[in-house]
């Protein structure tokens, strides 16, 4: 019977408490931990097997249970030798410890100081009230636009030299002198964009026939070369070597180019030509 059959009888009353008194108990404890270390050594590569070899099993359980009492009492040695130990220094006098001092300290019901030295105030980590290159305010005093700078010449590059109220009258002299240019240049008449205009006059589908000044003698000139070009096009083995090309386009090229273009979504392009 593993189980204690009287569990409410007082244990040293009790004559039989179940198997498992025992173990957890006694060489039963030593002989769990033995096995277990068997089962690790031999799952690291580690020659050993409980049931076939018991002796060596214990020799090695026993020389490893030293490796490590010996590997712990080092580790505690060195933590001592690097950090101290508190323990063994001497202990401060009782009189400091059970010391008083002649302060007086009245508080309020909300707890704050009413009469006597006040509460300390924290020190920050970081440096404060610290000025450099000539500054007379710290960084962050000042901000505009979504960004800190020094309020003493309004900079905000944090690395910059103070150059005082000058900087300040400089910056928004330029400032002025700036929106001065800009006003000036929207207050200038357009002039009108003659290059632009000839461009759509040969390019552009938003002239219409009227508006160009065509030669006749010179569009059926163009037109002429249209058809030569086209047939050259089209047997491009008999053109020579030394041929010149004009890459002049005038306005009448443009216009025979648009009258002998196929146009293909037109029905009646096949009577055209």
């Amino acid at each position: 019977m593993r189980e204690d059959p009287l569990p409410d009888v007082d244990p040293n009353d009790g004559f039989y408490r179940g198997d498992n008194q025992n173990r957890t108990s006694g060489q039963a404890q030593e002989f769990k931990w033995l096995t277990i270390h068997s089962w690790e050594a031999y799952a690291k590569g580690q020659d050993i097997h409980m049931q076939a070899a018991p002796s060596q099993a214990e020799l090695l359980y026993k020389e490893f249970t030293i490796e490590k009492e010996r590997l712990k009492g080092q580790l505690k040695k060195d933590i001592i030798e690097k950090y101290g130990n508190a323990a063994s220094e001497d202990k401060p006098p009782m009189e400091l410890l059970l010391g008083q001092t002649g302060k007086q300290m009245e508080y309020d019901r909300a707890g704050r100081v009413i009469r006597g030295q006040g509460k300390a105030v924290p020190k920050s980590k970081y440096e404060e009230d610290v000025f450099i290159n000539n500054h007379t305010s710290a960084w962050g005093s000042w901000w505009k636009d979504g960004k800190w700078g020094y309020k003493c010449c309004k900079q905000m590059i944090w690395n910059s030299y103070c150059t005082g109220s000058a900087g300040i009258e400089a910056a928004e002299a330029s400032v002025e002198l700036m929106k001065a240019n800009l006003a000036r240049k929207d207050s200038l008449p357009t002039a009108p964009v003659v290059q632009e205009e000839k461009t759509l006059a040969m390019w552009g589908t938003e002239t219409s026939n009227e508006e160009l000044n065509l030669d006749p003698k010179l569009l059926k000139e163009a037109l002429k070369r249209q058809d030569e070009k086209k047939r050259e096009e089209r047997d491009e083995r008999k053109r020579k070597y030394n041929v010149t090309w004009n890459d002049q386009v005038t306005v009448e090229d443009m216009e025979a180019y648009r009258m002998k273009k196929v146009h293909f979504d037109d029905p009646m392009k096949d009577f055209l030509h």
